[in-house]
């Protein structure tokens, strides 16, 4: 066990401690590249600090019966609960607008950068969620959009760079973190599912006809 190292922290390396336990707990994620508008990306010292002292934060935590994960190549640490608890529950409309940014993050993947993140904007995520896959039957209202956003925004899965989420064309990134949040199984099931339904839709207009 490295409790050790904590004890041995200085007040400010305990402080930061302190920070990163709080911001997995509450976030899942931290996240080793943050966006600036017009700066390009900067190193999160959080990250740094979690990269540092990896193995105390993951003692520490199994003791609320939280595992610490790390994903080097994607550039994040994330915290999965082994007793399913603090789980997330998303409306349609939330868990619609997810699927379509894991959507465009596949799509995007010959494009991402150094980063690992895909930038698009909140109209891509609507014409993927109502026209390209008609998850929703219509474009939903745009405070709704905006909770599901600032949802997705403080689990950092997105990060917003221009604009605001009640705007269409409000620019953001997804972040790699999408890779956890929605697995390539959900994904493929629930894509596998909706061109199962449209195709019944197909079947039965025909039928009318």
């Amino acid at each position: 066990m490295y409790f050790q190292a904590i004890q041995d922290f200085t007040q400010k390396e305990l402080d930061q401690f302190k920070t990163v336990c709080n911001l997995l707990l509450s976030r899942t994620f931290v996240v080793r590249d943050i966006a600036e508008t017009g700066k390009g990306h900067r190193i999160n010292p959080d990250y740094v600090f979690l990269s540092a002292h990896y193995e105390a934060v993951r003692d520490y935590l199994s003791l609320l019966d939280w595992d610490l994960i790390k994903d080097d190549y994607n550039g994040f640490f994330y915290v999965f609960n082994k007793d399913s608890a603090n789980r997330l529950t998303l409306n349609k409309i939330q868990t619609a607008i997810l699927l379509g940014l894991r959507l465009l993050y596949d799509e995007n993947q010959e494009r991402l950068g150094l980063c690992r993140d895909a930038v698009c904007t909140v109209r891509d995520v609507l014409d993927k969620v109502v026209t390209d896959y008609p998850i929703l039957p219509v474009n939903p209202n745009m405070e709704e959009v905006h909770r599901a956003m600032t949802i997705f925004e403080n689990h950092s899965v997105i990060q917003r760079l221009e604009g605001r989420f009640r705007q269409p064309e409000c620019k953001f990134s997804i972040l790699p973190t999408i890779l956890i949040v929605v697995s390539s199984e959900k994904l493929n099931d629930t894509v596998a599912r909706l061109r199962r339904d449209e195709q019944d839709e197909e079947a039965d207009e025909d039928t009318v006809d």
